[in-house]
This record gives C-alpha cells, sequence and structure tokens, in this order.
C-alpha cells in the first residue's frame, strides 16, 4: 500500500490523456478538450446534518477541534482537525486530558454529529466512539479504472493531493485506483476527479457523511 503526495511533475501527461481527441485543421496532430468541470476551490459545505468519527482535542488557549485524519503518537495526541462550536466537554462523556506543566489538553474519540459550512462543524450531537453503531454505506459498484502508465498515476497521486480538505491519497496497487479521504464531499470533488482522470481512477470517501 502506497501513501502518496508528490510533486505534480508529470500532471500535464495524465490531462492530457484524459482530454477527448480532435483532429487538428489540416490533419495535424490531434488536441486534447481540457476538462470542463473546474478543479473546487473550498472544501464543499454540507446541506444537511453530517456525522464524522475521530479524535476530538483542545489544547492549551485553543478551541476544540475534531480531527478526522491521522493523528500523531505522542503525549498528549497531536493532529490539526475542523474548528466545533458547541462542544462541551461536560457532557461529552470518556475524554483524557493531560497537564505538562503548559496547560491543560483534553481529547477523547467521538462521533460527532452537527451541521457543516465548508470551515467550521457545529455541533448539535456527540456519542463516543466506543459506543457509536455506524449505519451501514452501501458499497459503489466496481469500475475498472483507466489504462495509464506509471507517469500517468503518480501524476493522478500528486493532482488529487491538492483536493480541498484531503487527508489520504492511497493507491493500493500499480495499476490504480486512487483512494482519497477528504474531509467532505458534497459529490463535486468526485465528479471533479471523474470529469478530469476518466471512470474509476479516483474514488473519493467523505469523512463527514
Amino acid at each position: 500500500m502506497r501513501l502518496s503526495c508528490l510533486p505534480a511533475v508529470c500532471l500535464a501527461l495524465v490531462l492530457a490523456a484524459c482530454g477527448s481527441a480532435t483532429p487538428g485543421p489540416g490533419g495535424a496532430a490531434p488536441t486534447t478538450t481540457p476538462p470542463t468541470i473546474a478543479l473546487p476551490t473550498g472544501v464543499p459545505p454540507a446541506d444537511g446534518p453530517v456525522t464524522g468519527q475521530g479524535t476530538v482535542i483542545e489544547v492549551p488557549d485553543g478551541s476544540p477541534e475534531l480531527c478526522l485524519g491521522p493523528v500523531r503518537e505522542s503525549y498528549p495526541p497531536q493532529c490539526d482537525g475542523i474548528p466545533l462550536t458547541g462542544w462541551d466537554w461536560a457532557v461529552a462523556g470518556t475524554q483524557d486530558e493531560a497537564d505538562l506543566g503548559g496547560g491543560r489538553t483534553r481529547w477523547g474519540t467521538y462521533a460527532v454529529t452537527g451541521t457543516f459550512d465548508g470551515h467550521v462543524l457545529a455541533v448539535t450531537g456527540s456519542v463516543p466512539l466506543a459506543l457509536y453503531d455506524p449505519a451501514a454505506q452501501p458499497s459503489p459498484r466496481p469500475v475498472a479504472p483507466p489504462d495509464l502508465s506509471e507517469d500517468g498515476w503518480v501524476a493522478v497521486e500528486s493532482a488529487v493531493g491538492r483536493l480541498p480538505g484531503v487527508l489520504t491519497v492511497v493507491r493500493e496497487v500499480e495499476t490504480g485506483p486512487v483512494h482519497v479521504d477528504v474531509v467532505h464531499d458534497d459529490g463535486s470533488l468526485q465528479d471533479w476527479a471523474t470529469a478530469t482522470f476518466g471512470a474509476g481512477a479516483v474514488l473519493v470517501t467523505s469523512a463527514l457523511r
């Protein structure tokens, strides 16, 4: 399994390969049509309540955040997350805390529900993660990934690493697809990836759902 966040050295190659070919004037070499969907510039907001599973942490002189991606192994733990409003440690349930002389850090793992505007999650409820029973998610129908060269797949990994709110980028096998976890996708990030690289090349998973 590969975790990638590589320079965009080959992006032009794969973008050219993914456009539609049209003959040039006078029988010249074919040209390509660029994708019709622009790369989204921000994390899409949610149009209804969403739930995210992860570590809620509050550092000294900071505000509570929900970390949906990797958590650094330290004591206390460290991670970067999305800001929370309406979070109350008094009603959150199980939590840990540490005071190493620089102030108190609190943290715990939860399923947090609220409304998301693309920047902040306004909390309406939470459950300790050990007690959370998530609803089963439908499995998407598998689609065979396109036939790209190694340079092409590297370019795909590099490009999707620039998606707003990206958490992880993983290509499990040499021939793809590339799996991308993001903070939130309302469908527009997956639509961009499909339009740019072809069906089956990129599978986007939203952490807030």
